[in-house]
């Protein structure tokens, strides 16, 4: 490859929700190798704290693991409250944690399936975003935000129903919160992901090979890579380095904008 980036985030607090496995742990931990104070997150007690010794090993920064559920707007709360607390300040918000709802059929699943998959996929992106947004502004703050999407939110078929409408709409809260947002000089942006090797990922592979003894769910994760254009499965590491551009200097005037990491699953 042509040409070689190095970012440096010493000094400054970043939150990435839903950071202790797959892409968002690659994304936590791609921040904490820049020297950045991470605060990491999940709704699991254990795995955060795991998740938050392993990283305060790995840069110049200091580690913070939050334990929150997302679909609760008081542990949102809690989550920017704890991180100001103890750093100071939040220069940046990732917004990664989201839920896959496994509903055969949009018209069979249930209201519930719907509330979860929007409390988790949007509304927390939003109050996150919001509370975040308001402490840059309180403290003239020129930050950054960044969502998660998904390749699913621009097809107009296929599975993944409930999972897909939430990241359509995630891909409307950028455009329409980012314009907001401009004129305090907070920038926000997404990055869409197609597939992407992570525990869910894993996990639906691991699904299609059980039925299916002759293959392996590596067979089908290299199948599905091998189906991209580029011709290969993401790597948490490719999103990672999408988002610190889009946290960096480098893409300062860059806003609204969902910047697609697929493999060229965009093209399709």
């Amino acid at each position: 490859m042509v040409g070689h980036t190095v970012y440096e985030f010493g000094g400054e607090t970043v939150i990435v929700t839903g950071s202790t496995t797959g892409i968002g742990y690659g994304i936590a931990k791609a921040f904490a190798d820049t020297g950045a104070d991470v605060v990491v997150n999940s709704r699991t007690e254990s795995a955060v704290e795991e998740t938050a010794a392993e990283l305060s090993n790995v840069g110049e920064g200091s580690v913070l693991g939050v334990t929150a559920d997302l679909s609760r707007s008081d542990e949102i709360e809690q989550l920017v409250d704890r991180a100001v607390d103890e750093f100071g300040r939040v220069d940046a918000l990732v917004n990664n944690a989201a839920v896959w709802p496994a509903e055969d059929s949009m018209v069979d699943a249930s209201l519930e399936e719907w509330e979860t998959t929007m409390n988790v996929n949007v509304r927390a992106q939003y109050y996150a975003s919001k509370l975040v947004a308001e402490h840059m502004t309180d403290r003239g703050m020129r930050g950054s935000i960044v969502n998660l999407s998904s390749q699913t939110g621009d097809r107009r078929t296929g599975n993944r129903g409930l999972y897909g409408v939430s990241k359509t709409a995630v891909n409307g809260l950028t455009w329409r919160m980012a314009h907001d947002l401009a004129r305090e000089g907070i920038r926000m942006n997404a990055v869409s992901t197609d597939v992407t090797d992570s525990r869910q990922l894993r996990h639906e592979a691991s699904q299609v090979a059980a039925e299916q003894p002759e293959r392996t769910t590596g067979d089908v994760l290299e199948e599905w890579g091998r189906e991209r254009p580029l011709g290969r499965l993401g790597q948490p590491d490719d999103i990672a380095d999408a988002v610190l551009f889009l946290c960096s200097n480098a893409a300062s005037y860059v806003t609204g904008t969902i910047l697609r990491v697929s493999g060229g699953g965009n093209l399709q």
